[in-house]
């Protein structure tokens, strides 16, 4: 595992990374064997990198908070698992950052008001997604409010 990690830090220089201690079917209180996940985040390159037992067995496009609400660097431990769920906005109607209830399929609380989820309303993910840019179905988007993003699918896996 720590081989897996120096080989990351080496090659993305900004990684957030995640460690999934909660085995998808089991309750809070996993037991060790779940230790052996591992998901990476390249806040750098937009993309998800996903582990098992130190071998890469999933990874795909996502999106980060943009610049003035950044996605939190470091090691976190998945505490909770959600599916489905409705966000709420933190921030009060009116705020630039205010967001309307949202229905989330599958979300992963790494720290507390950051997650893991797919998101419904982007259809473009991956490099130059957490700044402006253009999504061919919503039109102009940016990143997220610090939560990581990705498509349904692989929110799904």
């Amino acid at each position: 595992m720590r081989t897996v990690l120096k080989n990351m830090y080496r090659l993305v220089p900004v990684l957030l990374i995640l460690l999934v201690w909660m085995a998808c079917s089991r309750p809070a209180l996993a037991s060790v064997s779940a230790s052996n996940k591992l998901i990476v985040i390249s806040i750098s390159q937009q993309w998800m990198h996903d582990y098992v037992d130190g071998q890469e067995v999933y990874n795909a496009p996502i999106t980060t908070g943009r610049p003035e609400l950044p996605t939190p660097m470091g090691t976190y431990h998945v505490y909770q698992k959600l599916s489905p769920t409705t966000f709420y906005s933190p921030w009060p109607e009116g705020s630039p950052n205010w967001y309307p209830p949202t229905h989330i399929n599958y979300a992963l609380e790494w720290a507390p008001g950051f997650f893991l989820h797919d998101s419904w309303w982007r259809t473009v993910y991956g490099p130059g997604t957490n700044v402006w840019h253009n999504d061919p179905v919503y039109g102009r988007e940016t990143g997220t409010h610090g939560c990581v993003t990705m498509p349904l699918g692989a929110a799904q896996w």
